[in-house]
């Protein structure tokens, strides 16, 4: 009927020191091609190529084994057909191939390789933490084992290690990624997210009022600190990014072919999403300290945890009592700029949000901004 064929081969292609060879089966389907080891190996002068097996002077346990073989794909394949599945050498590759015993680290390999050509390299950093979190968790993992409860015992192994709802939710993202992946190439049958839900809070921006940013402006970085230096860059690099919502990623990478005058344009590193920002004095004086001849970009480099460290030494030196952390930079921006009643499609844009629904985030932020607009009312009074 043409669905597929298998047929059994020697790999003389792959002789060994001692002249044996391997078996393989090449499953063909629709046109494509793909070899599966057997396990089985022996001599070019005792293989007969049709019917592809051994000559039957002792070689009957060898000539079993790869029936049987044969067997297991013609059965598997045609459970999926009669199940309306479409087959695909994908899918003998992920049940049958090197990659034996159904491998998740196999599919969640190739959903990479597929995806980091189309992801901004902070989110492959966190494709890569999952991995690296999976394989401290359960290694090997069979696809089979892919279930709600496999993800609950994962989840419940990342809150062990203290980690919040934002960074469960990110891992849980990407496993949803690649099970979605592999439903799509037909190497799963279902995806278990289907029927689990996420636990997480309703999402609540911590921000930094109008005072704590003063003080931080208004800071004096003590002058017999030894890291003065990396404190000074630290403090200028966070209020820069709070006077232009920049996440840190393209703080960092500014370059200067992107500042014109009044504004900054540029492509947001995360989202691939163009935005265009005033430039107001306090940024311009800081691009104006920083900037050098010798630099494309404008800011020294510096790491992200590095200027979280450097941050939290800030937060004592100013009094706050708040973590203090980069990106906090960008939420202070967004809901100072709410509080001043600029609308939400303006402050939109200036964050460069795929959706209304995160700037509104921002929007009546704090009870003290609820509070003061009840007073504009005569009905409160």
């Amino acid at each position: 009927m043409g669905y597929f064929n298998v047929k059994t081969i020697l790999r003389t292609d792959k002789k060994r020191a001692d002249n044996s060879c391997p078996v393989y089966l090449i499953v063909s389907i629709k046109g494509k091609k793909i070899k599966v080891p057997t396990g089985v190996q022996g001599f070019s002068e005792e293989w007969i190529s049709k019917p592809g097996a051994f000559a039957e002077s002792g070689s009957s346990i060898r000539n079993s084994i790869i029936k049987k073989k044969v067997a297991a794909i013609e059965e598997f394949l045609w459970k999926q057909i009669v199940a309306d599945i479409e087959i695909s050498t994908d899918l003998v590759r992920f049940h049958f191939g090197k990659s034996a015993k159904s491998d998740f680290y196999s599919l969640l390999d190739e959903c990479y390789k597929a995806q980091f050509r189309l992801l901004a390299p902070t989110t492959r950093k966190h494709y890569l933490l999952v991995r690296r979190r999976l394989l401290e968790f359960q290694d090997p993992i069979g696809l089979h084992k892919i279930d709600q409860d496999f993800l609950l015992r994962f989840e419940d192994f990342l809150r062990c290690k203290g980690i919040g709802d934002g960074g469960v939710s990110t891992h849980h993202k990407v496993l949803r990624v690649v099970l979605n992946y592999g439903l799509k190439r037909k190497i799963i049958k279902e995806n278990p997210y289907a029927f689990f839900k996420v636990k997480r809070d309703s999402p609540r921006h911590l921000t930094l009022t109008e005072d704590q940013v003063k003080r931080i402006q208004l800071l004096e970085i003590p002058v017999d600190s030894r890291q003065k230096n990396g404190l000074e860059l630290t403090r200028d690099l966070f209020l820069f990014s709070c006077y232009t919502a920049l996440r840190f990623s393209d703080v960092i990478g500014l370059r200067k072919h992107q500042i014109e005058p009044g504004y900054l344009f540029l492509w947001q590193g995360k989202t691939a999403r163009p935005v265009q920002v005033p430039l107001l004095e306090k940024a311009s004086l800081i691009i104006e300290k920083y900037s050098t001849q010798e630099r494309d970009t404008i800011f020294p480099y510096i790491a992200n945890q590095t200027t979280n460290r450097y941050l939290k030494h800030i937060a004592e030196l100013c009094g706050i009592e708040l973590k203090l952390h980069f990106h906090l930079s960008r939420h202070s921006f967004g809901s100072l700029m709410a509080n001043t009643g600029i609308d939400a499609f303006s402050l939109c844009r200036l964050m460069g949000h795929g959706s209304i629904k995160t700037t509104m985030l921002y929007v009546n932020n704090t009870l003290e901004s609820v509070r003061e607009k009840m007073r504009r009312s005569a009905i409160f009074d």
